[in-house]
């Protein structure tokens, strides 16, 4: 049977949750950093996992399965030290792009306010991304806060595709869960906020006729631009949605 130890399947999981994370950062970078990442993805982890694998069943003892800990261990610092240079280097270039615009336009204080968007005019974008915005701002950096304030805003904002899941006698206790299901063209892309006793963890999931295809944990901030586009999309093929996420705006976004 083609199972792995615990310990190393935990470890492909980590590996794959920060290739998950580096692959918006990649684009058509070609450094060394870049290319360890995607050869990652396509030889590395799936060959060390292929040669433990290859091994007959009843010959899978301790001492392969700690050479397969070990060789995956391996694979996860680098994997890590990789994706913290592609960060980095992201870091980099956002700095180099803000002296690029201040240099061009001049400083932030230096330029009149933006005049406020009416909420009739306003484009899906802009609506999605005040949203969110109040969100993350109410929330602060506590992840707690952040399930429960996400639930209450996005749940007046988009109450047919959202769904809580609270603690407590009928409901009434902390956020447990929250679920955005997006429907798409030919699939359904679940956006969850989980809580657990380790903390809350950013989820996404690919649903196809009911049938979950796909789950993928992620960082909150990877989990929130995914989320931003995905419902930009949404908003702009359902006027229902976007006729409610206007009056949420014009009430409380202004």
């Amino acid at each position: 049977m083609d199972t792995l130890p615990a310990a190393a399947e935990a470890a492909v999981k980590r590996i794959e949750a920060l290739l998950g994370q580096a692959e918006p950062l990649l684009g058509d970078a070609s450094d060394e950093a870049a290319y360890a990442l995607r050869e990652t993805e396509r030889r590395y982890l799936p060959d060390t996992v292929r040669a433990y694998l290859d091994i007959p069943p009843a010959r899978r003892d301790p001492t392969a399965q700690s050479m397969l800990v070990d060789q995956l261990a391996l694979l996860e610092r680098a994997t890590a030290q990789r994706l913290a240079a592609l960060a980095e280097r992201s870091e980099t270039n956002l700095a180099a792009n803000g002296s690029f615009l201040t240099e061009r336009f001049g400083s932030l204080d230096s330029l009149p306010e933006a005049p406020a968007v009416e909420a009739a005019n306003a484009a899906p974008a802009t609506l999605v991304r005040r949203v969110l915005d109040r969100v993350v701002t109410d929330a602060g950096a506590e992840p707690v806060a952040l399930l429960e304030v996400a639930a209450t805003r996005l749940m007046a904002a988009f109450p047919a595709i959202v769904a809580v899941q609270r603690a407590g006698f009928f409901g009434k206790g902390p956020v447990e869960s929250l679920a955005l299901d997006i429907p798409r063209a030919t699939d359904v892309l679940r956006y969850l906020l989980v809580r657990d006793r380790f903390g809350v963890h950013a989820i996404v999931e690919r649903y196809v006729r009911g049938i979950r295809l796909k789950a993928q944990s992620v960082e909150v901030g990877e989990w929130t631009a995914g989320l931003l586009e995905d419902l930009t999309t949404y908003v702009e093929r359902e006027r229902t949605a976007r006729d409610i996420l206007t009056r949420v705006f014009a009430k409380e976004f202004r």
